[in-house]
Parts: C-alpha cells; structure tokens; sequence
C-alpha cells in the first residue's frame, strides 16, 4: 500500500463556480480512491483578483500503478508518507512504465505539444566503444547493488548519419544515467524520411535510478521499455519525486496548451 499527502488546487475570477469545481474535483477523487479531506482553505488573492480553494487530502493506493495514475491524472504536488521502500517485480514497474508512455503519447497527438529534448550538433562520443559495451556483468552487477534499475530501450531515430543520430541520443540522456551498450537497426526509409541519411532504431542498454527511467518514458517516448533488473526498489523519496515529477510535467505541458491558444 502506498500512502500519500496530496495538496489540490483550484482558483478562478467567479468564486462560485471556482467553489463548485473545486468541489466536484474532491468528489472525483472519492470516488476513485480511497481518500480522506484533512483540510480546505480558501483565499482571496485581491492582486491578481483570483479566489484560492485549496485542500489538504490523505490518498491510499493498493498498486504503483494506481499511484502514477493519480500523480499524472490529477497533477498532483505530493507528499509520501508509506511505504519507507517500495519493492517492485519488473512486470508491475513495466506496467506503470507502459501506462506513462501511452498518456504522453496521446497527450503529444492531441495537442501537438511535447519536451524539447536537449541536444547538441557536435559532440566527442567514440560510437564504437558504445557499440561493444562499456561494462562487464560484475560492474552490472555492482551498479544494481547500488539501487540502478538496468533496463533496455528502443527509440525511433532520424538524421543526417547514423552517428549523428547515435551521438544525439547519447547526449540527450542526463548525466546521472549510465549507458552501457549501443545498438542500431536501419530501416526502410520512405517519406518523409526518404532522403535522410539514416532512419531506424536505437536501442541502449543504461542503468538508472527508477526517476530517471520515468523521465525517459514521459520525454522520449520509446517504442520499447524492457527492464533487465529482477527486482526494482524505490525508497520513500524516490516514490515522492516520482509523483511530483510527472505531475510537474503534465501541469507544464498543460501549461503550454493553453498559452499556445490564448496566443491565437
């Protein structure tokens, strides 16, 4: 069971209506989860001319896929309370993974908004050495020991060169995440990517911390995800920046939507 502290938000010019949408949005969530109201407040923000109902919720959840869809779903700003770790099998991290990958996907269909991935033109990465494999089954081993998740993963890739695009995955992917192995698959190239240098498949073979592989689900989008580790734990502050991460970023790109159409 995993147990959180979830701060729900809704403010507008009308108090009224702000009020009946704050309240159907706490009704939603009852009934949908097992969830206790400690507290609400209201405020008036007489600067910005906006009224502030906010409230202080305690939500249970018997399944991590329950949780992320909360955190995702309802943006919400948590606080984990229990477990103090949570043990996973690859199948039910999978699962979660799989859900996270099919939200954004969509997301980034209907609204045609989604992350800039950082990239650079010219980057010093030796492609062969990648292509070989940087470490051995002991140094896996080690880095699991020390909490990294080692998983598998295959993104769609186009671009001038095989190595360009190789060098570009390879530099989008954060610091704090190890890659191991690079392995590449050309495909038919028809339109648009026609008349590209290289358009296929890439996959890596990293070791990461269980944020960082949710980070890659929601930012990339890659066409597989399979998770090497037999067993996954998250400690009770990895679960809380898990949550709070995906819903920063549903709240950003939901931010962007509509910024994009008050531009219109």
């Amino acid at each position: 069971m995993i147990e959180i502290i979830s701060y729900q938000e809704v403010k507008g010019r009308d108090k009224e209506l702000a009020k009946k949408e704050f309240e159907n949005l706490l009704e939603k969530i009852k009934r949908e989860y097992k969830c206790e109201v400690l507290s609400v407040e209201e405020e008036w923000e007489e600067k910005e001319g906006f009224y502030t109902f906010i409230a202080e919720l305690k939500v249970e959840f018997d399944t991590f896929l329950d949780y992320i869809k909360f955190s995702i779903n309802y943006a919400a700003d948590v606080d984990v309370l229990e477990p103090p770790k949570l043990v996973l099998d690859p199948k039910e991290f999978g699962e979660a993974l799989a859900y996270i990958i099919d939200f954004f996907k969509r997301f980034y269909k209907k609204y045609n908004v989604a992350f800039n991935v950082q990239t650079q033109d010219k980057v010093e990465i030796d492609i062969e050495k990648y292509k070989k494999g940087i470490y051995d089954e002991e140094d896996i081993y080690n880095f699991e020991e020390e909490g990294f998740i080692r998983v598998k993963a295959v993104f769609e890739g186009y671009g001038v060169s095989e190595e360009e695009v190789v060098k570009r995955v390879l530099f989008s992917l954060k610091d704090n995440i190890i890659v191991n192995k690079v392995i590449t698959k050309e495909l038919e190239r028809e339109e648009p990517y026609k008349d590209l240098g290289f358009y296929g498949l890439i996959g890596v073979e990293i070791l990461c911390r269980p944020v960082d592989i949710v980070e890659i689900a929601y930012k990339f989008i890659p066409v597989v995800i399979s998770i090497q580790s037999k067993k996954i734990e998250i400690s009770c502050l990895e679960l809380q920046d898990i949550g709070n991460e995906l819903g920063g970023a549903i709240f950003e790109l939901s931010h962007a939507v509509v910024m994009r159409g008050l531009s219109k």
